[in-house]
């Protein structure tokens, strides 16, 4: 046939031998240009032939394209044939097929990229925009898939130049590559190809980028680098019939057809090579109709686009099937843990793969793990910005691959474990709370996990310095950047001297409290300088960076930049190197480079500045307010959404507000709420304010379902009223010029956006939030916080809700809509998980106390009884139960579990498993009640009797049940029960059918049954718990049996949970108590080691340290007080 192929293509090159591949042009004033003797041509010959013939040989294609990129571009196509040629010399074959992500349980952006002309497919996108995605979006998010469409022919920067549109549209398309692999890809087509840019609106480096084809439009290059060339299975071509351009009237045609014969054909020909290129199913003609002009937006109205037609249902049946095909939901139980590890491992890949220059500090860090326990961790130190979290990445990575090869010494025979925690990786990763949480489980921390921080510090403590602890390597990157809390900056929970099993390397910036607690300790780590780069490696930087872009820097601008001092940090050769690749000028790269700035945060300053002059101005400014106020880093949907007010998202200027002030208008967003104080004194107040608020609801015994409906349709309003999103291409300016500093979407796969660096926040502090007014600077970050409020408020994302809205609303002081954020059920089901206890417990302290939780989530679960099914007010009484026991409620937590008992029993068949857990959480509630009583009594026989009785029926559920799980739980029971049996003893008199005698047999059995299940599973805390019972119950009268047993239970309970624990005051106190009238000085040394534990651990006014303290109160103690303060000064 005479049709056109890559057949016909041939490359032709002079005699002349060719330039060197490798060879980048100097971004320089006095670059020389490539002689034309080095120029290499690629012609086409014109053999092609008519249309219809013309699509045959797409399935005839090599296994690789005929041609690169970089050699297509310097093609110059004389007709629309021969620019599909060279279309498919750069095309592959189709037979690539989607790997579906597997065991995806977590949130993952998708972008959805729209091609088309601009003045013909206005109905389409309205169609689009307002019908197809807000529909397609509900369905993602049921699959956790956040869908953002990038359609770019909304929103073009008027003032863009042709370059910055280019790279505007191309680029949109990379990043669906990088997010998606396959970009999801919609193509709209009729009778226009829209703009075709000339050969000098394509720079150099943008054609060899793309393999630009000259002669084709914008449009059919988004076709071509998103669905032609390697046949990308997840795209759609929805084809107007040409019979709409019949019904237009004259006056409306040229708006929807070409000009010219020529510009016709053009098109007539892509049509043709969409079908030869695609399968049928994903070329699909849809009809429409004219029905007129609006007159208020003057655009074209089209009838046949609506729920059921073809257009709609060919979008959304496909993209739903390519979307579930691609990223099925795995709907599994999700691992918190497992996501949080994945995020740090990602991050860890991110930030491992380039370090230069650390040679000599990563070779110190393996020969210290590879070296034999000395009971010190290793600190990596150096100024912001110089590497450390680059080398620290690198020496993780290093350490996981020798640990598998088996490569460390000293592992035994189960090798090395290691750990690592890089701040920033994660939702969380500033939480002390929830890094210790973390660290402890990955350690295989058998055992109760505290819900405080403070327990949780005690605990690593004892954990990090267990000799017992299986060998383990855990590296801990910026400790510095930890939410700021005494036990942070102290560093409280690195022992003073660790396991011998234990190699800890940490990195600080120095200077900060965390390194001056560190290097202030008496067993001082070994410290490491991560300090200034060689000279030699900051060329090596230098070169590295720009070479990737085809630029360089000739000796002068080389020894000019490296001159600078701040050159010897990494961070900023870097932003020095980004600023130099985007500058334009190449005349003035000189000048240029005088004009940094000659320090990290000065330059960012300046980067901020730039940003603002070219790259969105308030837009950027807001991007920049928002992610610095966000708790844990915004989505990018969020962002878009957050960025629809556009022109309202500029705060007053200092003049502004300072107008307001003297006029008496404050904002209400800047007032703040009633202090915390006045709020818990004044409950009753702050109940009938918070319910009202939160439920609107009126008459309580009113209809609820109605009234449910009622606050449906009012969020659906609060939706409506919501701006649309900010368009993707002002986002898509905004985004280009930031994404160098923020990390990389695809690190969590959700599309969280956050700095990638803390400098940057730094900066960003600096330039927008440092007033010289001390009350402006509080209304500024009061101002996006509200706004950031006033979004999280509104969004069904419950998980995104808890994370980031009690955050917010505690900066801005509004406890009432904090409480009524916290009574919302899905977020306090998020937040009452057990990994977000401490959040939970902390935003309820804010909120007005936890006597007042109690009583709103008693009135909430009041309304909640009126209309929802039994199952769901058994589960939500049970949580609500479960929080208010680790509140300290005890009598409202008692009060849930009962309610939940009897329903469970009366409605839902008594279930075993549910049962099991009702039981043992109202033993816990009883049993920590009682111990609030100072001293044991007779009458306290009763109650311990009760509590037994509770506990049995929990352990006769536990004991036919399965698994590690149960078995520790059994173990915690067995273990209250066999306490109260002894506590019934101490009371001395039959109660029912028990006597003292049984008790004290029945308390050694469930002792024995708790050490039993704890052995096994290697929880020494326990165990010391069960033997402090057996000294205290089973041994009493026994002096030397019982103090025996009480050193031992002292001994595992220093190994597990170290000195300041309330286990370890406990059988202090205990023992004081055995020897009393045998050793006086003796007995209060315990009682008084005791009460410095308690007061350490509960501080001085806790009732039970108290109780301790009216002990050792007693004239015979403080006459012994006495004598040992003489004998001390004596002494010294």
């Amino acid at each position: 046939m005479g049709c056109a192929s890559s057949r016909n293509l041939q490359v032709v090159t002079h005699s002349d031998p060719p330039a060197n591949p490798n060879s980048v042009p100097a971004v320089s004033n006095n670059a020389t240009s490539i002689p034309p003797t080095l120029k290499r041509e690629y012609k086409v010959r014109k053999h092609s032939g008519p249309i219809d013939t013309f699509t045959i040989l797409w399935k005839e294609l090599p296994p690789k394209p005929e041609l690169s990129l970089n050699q297509v571009c310097e093609i110059k196509p004389s007709n629309a044939m021969e620019c599909w040629d060279c279309v498919r010399a750069t095309s592959t074959p189709e037979g690539t097929t989607v790997t579906p992500a597997l065991k995806r349980r977590g949130w993952k952006t998708i972008r959805l990229f729209v091609s088309s002309t601009f003045k013909d497919f206005h109905a389409e996108r309205e169609v689009l925009v307002k019908q197809v995605f807000p529909e397609l979006r509900l369905w993602c998010e049921k699959l956790k898939l956040h869908l953002i469409e990038c359609d770019l022919r909304w929103g073009v920067p008027k003032e863009a130049t042709s370059e910055e549109t280019l790279r505007i549209c191309l680029g949109e398309i990379d990043r669906c590559y990088e997010d998606n692999s396959w970009p999801f890809f919609l193509n709209l087509s009729s009778h226009r190809s829209g703009w075709i840019p000339s050969e000098s609106d394509v720079p150099k480096y943008l054609a060899e980028e793309y393999g630009w084809i000259f002669g084709t439009s914008i449009t059919e290059m988004e076709i071509i680098h998103g669905a032609f060339r390697r046949a990308n299975p997840n795209s759609l071509f929805l084809i107007r019939d040409p019979e709409f351009i019949e019904t237009l009237p004259p006056e409306l045609k040229n708006d929807f057809t070409e000009s010219s014969e020529q510009a016709a054909n053009k098109m007539k020909l892509l049509k043709s090579c969409i079908k030869g290129r695609f399968p049928e199913s994903r070329v699909v003609t849809y009809t429409c109709q004219y029905e007129g002009v609006d007159k208020i937006t003057d655009t074209v109205r089209v009838t046949g686009l609506g729920a059921d037609s073809v257009f709609v249902k060919s979008v959304i049946e496909f993209f739903k099937t390519r979307i579930s095909y691609q990223y099925p939901l795995d709907n599994s139980e999700m691992d918190p843990l497992e996501v949080i590890r994945e995020a740090h491992e990602s991050f860890l890949n991110t930030r491992s793969s380039t370090v230069l220059g650390r040679d000599g500090i990563l070779e110190k860090i393996q020969e210290y793990i590879s070296s034999p326990g000395s009971g010190l961790p290793m600190i990596i130190v150096g100024v912001a910005g110089a590497g450390k979290s680059a080398v620290m990445a690198r020496s993780a990575a290093t350490t996981v691959n020798k640990a598998l090869n088996n490569d460390i010494p000293g592992g035994s025979n189960k090798g090395w474990n290691v750990f690592y925690h890089f701040i920033g990786a994660a939702p969380g990763s500033t939480d002390l709370g929830f890094m210790l949480q973390r660290m402890l489980k990955e350690v295989k921390y058998v055992g109760e996990m505290p819900a405080d921080t403070e327990s949780l510090v005690r605990l690593s403590n004892t954990t990090l310095a267990n000799p017992n602890l299986e060998p383990t390597i855990l590296f801990f990157d910026a400790l510095n950047q930890l939410d700021k809390t005494k036990d942070a900056e102290q560093v409280s929970w690195l022992p003073l001297n660790l396991s011998p099993n234990i190699r800890i390397v940490c990195s600080v910036i120095n200077d900060t409290p965390c390194h001056r607690s560190l290097a202030g300790r008496t067993n001082q780590p070994k410290e490491i300088l991560c300090g200034p780069l060689h000279l030699s490696c900051r060329r090596e930087i230098v070169d590295q960076v720009l070479t990737k872009f085809n630029k360089r820097l000739d000796s002068m601008q080389m020894d000019l930049l490296l001159s600078k001092e701040a050159s010897a940090n990494p961070l900023w050769l870097s932003i020095a190197c980004e600023e130099l690749r985007v500058f334009g000028l190449f005349s003035k790269v000189t000048e240029m480079i005088k004009g940094l700035a000659d320090g990290l945060l000065e330059l960012l300053e300046q980067v901020l500045t730039r940003f603002e002059e070219e790259s969105g101005g308030h837009l950027m400014v807001a991007t920049l307010c928002f992610l610095e106020c966000s708790r844990h880093g915004l989505l990018e949907r969020e962002l878009l959404e957050l960025l629809g007010e556009d022109e309202l998202l500029r705060p007053p200027t200092l003049e502004e507000y300072n107008e307001q002030i003297a006029n008496g208008q404050k904002e209400s967003s800047t007032q703040k709420s009633e202090p915390r104080e006045s709020l818990a004194n004044d409950l009753s107040k702050k109940l009938h304010v918070t319910v009202e608020e939160t439920y609107r609801k009126g008459d309580l015994d009113s209809e609820k379902p109605m009234e449910e409906d009622k606050d449906v349709k009012s969020d659906s309003i609060a939706q409506n009223k919501r701006p649309p999103p900010l368009p993707a291409a002002k986002w898509a300016v905004v985004f280009r010029a930031l994404k160098p500093f923020l990390r990389p979407c695809g690190d969590s796969g959700e599309g969280r956006l956050d700095f990638y660096h803390r400098a940057m926040s730094k900066a960003v502090r600096k330039k927008y939030f440092k007033k010289t007014s001390e009350d402006y600077r509080t209304y500024l970050y009061t101002w996006w916080h509200g706004k950031l409020a006033q979004y999280f408020e509104q969004i069904e994302n419950h998980d995104r809700k808890a994370e980031e809205l009690p955050y917010h609303l505690e900066k801005l002081l509004d406890h009432s809509r904090l409480a009524r954020c916290l009574l919302e059920w899905p977020v306090f089901e998020k937040l009452a998980a057990d990994e977000h206890n401490i959040e939970l417990l902390r935003s309820w302290r804010n909120a007005g106390g936890y006597a007042a939780a109690a009583s709103l989530y008693g009135q909430s679960l009041e309304q909640l009884c009126t209309h929802a099914s039994d199952e769901e007010i058994v589960d939500k009484k049970w949580k609500v139960a479960h929080f208010l026991c680790c509140a300290g409620q005890f009598k409202d937590a008692e009060k849930l579990v009962i309610e939940a008992i009897d329903l469970e029993n009366e409605k839902l068949g008594s279930r075993k498993e549910k049962l099991a857990s009702f039981y043992q959480l109202l033993t816990d509630i009883k049993s920590d009640a009682s111990k609030l009583a100072e001293f044991v009594s007779k009458d306290d026989a009763k109650k311990d009797y009760d509590i037994i009785q509770t506990g049995l029926k929990a352990i006769s559920y536990r004991k036919n049940m399965k698994g590690d799980t149960n078995k520790y739980h059994l173990g915690l029971v067995e273990l209250r029960v066999s306490f109260h049996y002894g506590a019934f003893t101490r009371a001395g008199r039959t109660y029912n059918d028990l006597t003292v005698q049984d008790a004290k047999k029945k308390c050694s059995d469930h002792c024995q049954n708790a050490l039993n299940i704890f052995e096994a599973l290697s929880d020494v805390g326990h165990k010391a718990e069960t033997m402090q019972n057996i000294a205290t119950f089973i041994h009493d009268g026994n002096y030397n049996k019982q103090l025996k047993v009480y050193n031992e239970a002292l001994d595992l309970c220093l190994q597990a949970y170290g000195e300041y624990h309330k286990l370890t005051a406990r059988i202090a106190f205990n023992m004081g108590i055995s020897i009393e009238y045998r050793d006086k000085k003796l007995s209060y040394k315990y009682f008084k080691r005791a009460y410095d534990i308690k007061a350490e651990v509960f501080g001085p006014t806790h009732p039970s340290t108290l109780r301790y303290k009216a002990v050792i109160d007693e004239p015979g103690f403080k006459l012994i007080a006495r004598q040992l303060e003489a004998d001390d000064q004596q002494n010294s």
